[in-house]
């Protein structure tokens, strides 16, 4: 079939479908009313980590103070469909607008209603003395930096493995002073600890004895498991991706054991509140997980997550957290964005007891993925301090990953009626995936190369697949790709042409097993059939992560993922493509270590070295601690224009500085 490029692309426009985790954006990209499709371009954009900002259709609702706590449920139940959560301190609830009301509709509404405060869609966050004697300390290159090449760095940009001797956080210098953290308990917010660590479970906060929920009511039970799950709703905060876990040993793994890795507290309290889930976090859950971390002791808050709206029942907990003096660290983010016009919050929140961390690499340039703040303003610039955040070795999990990108999809296998899957991948600008029938669309797509299409035989049932071999008890298999198919929609929700993404725990072919779904580009709804919209002025394209739920927890060590190509039994359909495949499985380990990178990795850096200083003068409050910070800082050329301090955290001058921030003395050792 011939197929006039000219004509086609003056009114085709690529919708795009963006995600982090298993949520889902989708917006119009590229316009190619000119040219042809930058297949880079295409791949860029793809893997750009926009992230859905709220869930669609939920709301959190704060009243004002006069409605009595005994009310708020039924107010609630008077402006909305169903409702969720509450919380009594932050005098909020969670609620599900009605089916036919968009987020902006539903918006307006509440807010007409005279006992309302605010309200504000459910945001989503996600997914930044003399050595010690554990065997991997040697490792930890942002506790001691002596210049050494780290093996396997995970990072490599910048050149900067070997990193630059001395250009660390000089922890050693700091462990004259102190070593012992057992005076602070530090809350980890994230997707939950691995508590029973072999390098970790001596240093974790003890809350068997009695712990109270957000609204400090006892929990029945109490918290034997050292914390509690927003995320599920139970008292078992085990992780399930094994963030936190690196997050919770970077501050805290046991020191001087013989064993693994130092934390920088070497004798911390972690306390474990898991507040992100396998697709991220809401702001209610996190706001929660403040208020229990506050109301059960904790003094430092480490929050290594973010998301690009502001949440005022996030920020009110922050507040409340303010008003118990507990210090909250948060990450600065890792869209390499200047946060002067980009958004990242918690970051950019005005919180006098909050500071926002950046990420340094091991000659303390700035990270490559790290946000910053150019704002000419001092006071005004929303990242504060930089941390060590490449290549930090720390506790984590098994995981495997397989790009199937590096293999050609060669091992795949193909199962047809009519039409095939091409049986060999196509090949544009060192560029692999898979295809239907030929290369012949991708090369009309990508290099102009081709001006007749092969189209798909009628009555197409085809599905090319492949089994991947996962660890035994995962608990997080994630699949991403991007997804291209030219065939025509029956209506709103069902295509007469289409591509599926398919997967099952067998080791066959995966047809008649899960079809992964997608929002569509209103947010509002899930396709499972992907295809042309009803105007034919969009290809849809799914540039995707999933969490393969079925694959998860016991249920055998197969996973099979497959792409079913269907046609009907009229019209031409034009097939699909697909590209940048990549499944990844983890499960948890009492014993593993990996390095990661990101703003995350830095933040609890920093909130070590904030708990070992509180520790050590319990009368010092969270400005205290954080003027401390500040004149103990070591001045970067990296950090001078793009954050407020324009200073790496240090913990040895910031113990050691001679000058109080109040009238305590400290007796230095």
């Amino acid at each position: 079939m011939n197929f006039n490029k000219k004509s086609i692309t003056k009114i085709l426009t690529v919708a795009t479908m963006l995600v982090v985790t298993n949520i889902l954006i989708s917006e119009p990209v590229w316009n190619i009313e000119q040219t042809n499709l930058d297949i880079d371009a295409f791949r860029a954009k793809s893997k750009a980590g926009k992230q859905l900002p709220y869930l669609p259709g939920e709301v959190v609702i704060t009243f004002k103070k006069q409605v009595p706590d005994t009310e708020l449920l039924h107010q609630t139940s008077k402006l909305a469909a169903n409702t969720g959560v509450i919380n009594l301190k932050g005098h909020f609830t969670t609620a599900k607008l009605v089916e036919s009301e968009t987020m902006e509709q539903g918006l307006a509404r509440i807010k007409q209603d005279p006992n309302v405060e605010s309200v504000e869609p459910r945001y989503l966050y996600y997914k930044q003395a003399s050595a010690p004697n554990d065997p991997e300390f040697a490792r930890l290159w942002g506790l001691s930096n002596t210049g050494q090449t780290l093996t396997s760095p995970s990072y490599t940009a910048n050149t900067s493995n070997p990193g630059t001797s001395g250009k660390d956080m000089n922890v050693l210098g700091g462990w004259d002073v102190t070593t012992n953290c057992n005076n602070t308990i530090v809350a980890v917010l994230d997707t939950g600890v691995t508590y029973n660590h072999q390098d970790l479970v001596g240093n974790m906060w003890d809350g068997s004895g009695g712990c109270v929920n957000q609204n400090g009511t006892a929990i029945g039970g109490g918290c034997p498991n050292h914390g509690y799950d927003f995320a599920s709703g139970d008292n078992n905060p085990s992780d399930e991706e094994g963030h936190g876990t690196h997050v919770a040993m970077t501050i805290g793994a046991v020191g001087n054991n013989g064993v693994g890795i130092s934390g920088v507290c070497q004798s911390a309290k972690i306390m474990a509140v898991r507040v992100l889930g396998l697709g991220g976090g809401t702001n209610d859950n996190i706001a929660n997980g403040i208020y229990f971390a506050v109301r059960n002791g904790a003094k430092v808050i480490n929050m290594s997550l973010g998301g690009t709206s502001f949440s005022t029942a996030i920020n009110s907990a922050i507040e409340f957290a303010r008003s118990s003096d507990v210090l909250v660290v948060v990450a600065a983010g890792n869209e390499g964005t200047n946060l002067l016009t980009g958004a990242s919050y918690p970051c950019e929140n005005t919180n006098a007891n909050l500071i926002c961390i950046a990420a340094l690499d091991q000659k303390h340039a700035l990270a490559n993925f790290s946000n910053y703040d150019t704002n000419a303003t001092l006071a005004s610039r929303s990242v504060d301090f930089g941390a060590p955040g490449t290549n930090i070795y720390s506790g984590y999990g098994t995981e495997v990953s397989y790009n199937e990108n590096a293999t050609s999809y060669s091992d795949w296998t193909y199962s047809t009626t009519g039409t095939a899957w091409a049986s060999s991948t196509c090949t544009l600008s060192n560029y692999k995936m898979l295809v239907t029938a030929d290369c012949t669309l991708a090369n009309a797509l990508f290099d102009s190369s081709a001006n007749t299409i092969t189209t798909t035989a009628l009555n197409t049932n085809s599905i090319v697949y492949k089994n991947f071999t996962i660890p035994a008890g995962a608990t997080n298999v994630s699949l991403s790709h991007f997804i291209v198919s030219y065939g025509e929609r029956q209506s709103a929700s069902a295509c007469y042409d289409y591509i599926q993404a398919k997967y099952s725990v067998t080791a066959g072919s995966p047809a008649a097993g899960t079809t992964l779904t997608m929002y569509d580009s209103n947010f509002a709804n899930f396709q499972s059939q992907l295809c042309r919209n009803g105007s034919n002025t969009f290809i849809s394209n799914s540039a995707d992560t999933k969490i393969l739920t079925n694959c998860i927890g016991g249920a055998g060590t197969n996973c099979t993922v497959g792409y079913r190509l269907v046609s009907d039994t009229s019209g031409a359909y034009f097939g699909g493509l697909v590209g940048d495949v990549f499944l990844t499985a983890w499960a948890p380990s009492t014993t593993a270590y990996t390095n990661l990178n990101g703003t995350s990795m830095a933040t609890p850096n920093a909130a070590g070295v904030a708990a070992l200083i509180r520790s050590y003068n319990q009368s010092f409050t969270y400005q205290d601690v954080i003027t401390k910070l500040i004149e103990g800082g070591v001045a970067e050329t990296a950090l001078a224009g793009t954050t407020q301090h324009g200073k790496a955290i240090n913990a040895n001058a910031s113990l050691k500085h001679l000058k109080q921030t109040t009238g305590v003395t400290a007796v230095l050792q």
